[in-house]
């Protein structure tokens, strides 16, 4: 059997093979804490070419990463932000914490997602708010002329009035917890048309999908990706 140094041995030879490496521009914290926003500057990344909103793999720590999705990218200037919910302990949130302007940014790879924009549809976003940012890049992908609405779990109220005020291009109601969301799914009204892309915790997001397939949407009209338990 594999050891411990071994395996990490192994992993750091890797990481020194394929470690690809950016800045940090900026950090922005939300008050309270619990939710920050990290500008990067990506030097080896071709943003011209997502079709998808991306997910980056970051390092956060000796043989960790955690994926991230990038949004408000600038793809001249090979620019993004990352807005990550750091409200739960783990190396992910410690290492977005501890991030400061001038920080090296290390990273392996930038990878769509599976979720594709239907251009021209009206697109219902529905998740948490480790979401904002892949929703932020859903957006950026969409034509103008793609009508947007939905709902984010955003727990703290603070946050709530932040996020009406941050993200302009992000109609969504803001809820105070996922049972409120599942609620309101329950009764609102639904139309053929309409394309839903589920984001965020797997259990909201297996949660809303029943709720949608049991009010009968169509299961190619349903989206949904889980980012954490």
């Amino acid at each position: 059997m594999e050891t411990t140094t071994l395996r990490q041995r192994r992993l750091g030879f890797l990481e020194k093979t394929i470690n690809r490496q950016g800045s940090v521009l900026d950090v922005r914290h939300w008050d309270p804490s619990g939710f920050c926003e990290i500008d990067l500057h990506l030097p080896g990344v071709n943003m011209q070419n997502w079709q998808s909103p991306p997910h980056i793999k970051c390092r956060v720590a000796p043989y960790h990463y955690r994926d991230y999705t990038p949004a408000r990218w600038n793809a001249t200037l090979r620019t993004c932000t990352l807005f990550i919910d750091t409200s739960h302990e783990g190396p992910g949130s410690q290492w977005a914490q501890s991030l400061v302007p001038g920080d090296v940014f290390h990273y392996l790879g930038a990878d769509g997602t599976r979720q594709k924009i239907i251009q021209g549809s009206h697109l219902v976003m529905l998740g948490d708010r480790s979401a904002i940012g892949h929703f932020n890049g859903l957006q950026q992908l969409a034509a103008s002329h793609n009508w947007i609405s939905g709902m984010v779990v955003i727990p703290d109220e603070a946050h709530r009035h932040q996020f009406a005020t941050a993200f302009p291009e992000l109609p969504l109601e803001t809820l105070p917890d996922a049972d409120t969301l599942l609620a309101q799914l329950e009764q609102q009204a639904l139309h053929p048309s309409w394309q839903y892309y589920l984001a965020g915790n797997s259990h909201l997001v297996v949660a809303a999908r029943k709720i949608l397939k049991a009010r009968g949407c169509p299961a190619n009209h349903i989206q949904a990706l889980g980012f954490w338990k």
